[in-house]
């Protein structure tokens, strides 16, 4: 009895919260953001010259390990340890690393989100109370860390081992012969809300989105065997400070799951 009432007041608390809040509440103060109209394939971000730009992922990853080469896509031009030595010396190395810095700075200091559409996605389970929403990537994108969660094109979020699992899937996809699954847990969420959420996930034009609010951290490079090769891969690595299911198109916030970020 003591553990239904415990679990009536968490679903209670939770869609409280969810009332009072807008998605642009939530993204309110964000300075750069990924989303799946760009495959996730750029990042939209506000530099230090308020300038609205879109980055690859390696040039943010570039950003994030300060090389100035990389960033200003620089490496044809100086392309061995001699003229990078040399052009170090250089007032004009020392002007871009200036306003490189000031780059890494606002983004590494500021927050950002990213939104996943849920369509078609796993249903509700009723016996947990919760999602168990399913997030592919190509093993190209596998961060080989334990704990995070993958996305395409390098993206890689921390997330509790407890709302978290892979499993991969053999395919005759490009895709080098395996798909791997993200298996994302929710928190619990009444099963009104989860109604409302399936419902729109079977709409093809569905507006249910995860909605990830993270901090960027640092970058990762490892090294993937594409037909037969070995080929460096980029990841952008982030630390999740929230987490909720929403609806982009209304802005309605079904499930604050953000507490299990802050547990001690």
């Amino acid at each position: 009895m003591k553990k239904n009432v415990v679990l009536l007041v968490g679903i209670m608390f939770a869609n409280v919260l969810s009332a009072q809040t807008t998605l642009n509440d939530l993204i309110k103060g964000c300075t750069f953001s990924i989303s799946e109209y760009e495959k996730m394939e750029t990042i939209e971000y506000t530099n230090s010259r308020d300038e609205n730009v879109n980055y690859s992922i390696d040039e943010i990853a570039s950003l994030l390990r300060k090389d100035v080469i990389s960033y200003y896509d620089l490496s044809n031009k100086y392309n061995t340890e001699l003229k990078i030595k040399t052009y170090k010396q250089t007032e004009d190395y020392r002007n871009k690393y200036n306003t490189m810095m000031q780059d890494y700075n606002r983004i590494t200091q500021g927050k950002g989100y990213l939104l996943y559409n849920l369509r078609y996605n796993s249903n509700y389970n009723v016996a947990k109370h919760c999602f168990m929403f399913k997030i592919g990537f190509d093993d190209l994108y596998r961060y080989a860390q334990p704990g995070y969660l993958c996305f395409e094109n390098g993206i890689a979020l921390t997330y509790p081992a407890a709302y978290l699992s892979r499993t991969k899937q053999n395919t005759n996809l490009a895709t080098n012969g395996v798909y791997n699954y993200n298996i994302l847990k929710t928190t619990t969420i009444s099963e009104a809300t989860a109604s409302k959420i399936e419902n729109e996930m079977e709409n093809p034009y569905c507006n249910a989105r995860l909605l990830i609010i993270f901090k960027l951290t640092n970058a990762a490079k490892e090294k993937k065997v594409v037909g037969g090769y070995y080929i460096p891969q980029n990841f952008i690595i982030g630390k999740t400070i929230g987490a909720y299911l929403v609806n982009e198109k209304t802005g309605e916030v079904y499930a604050d799951m953000s507490s299990i970020f802050h547990k001690p």
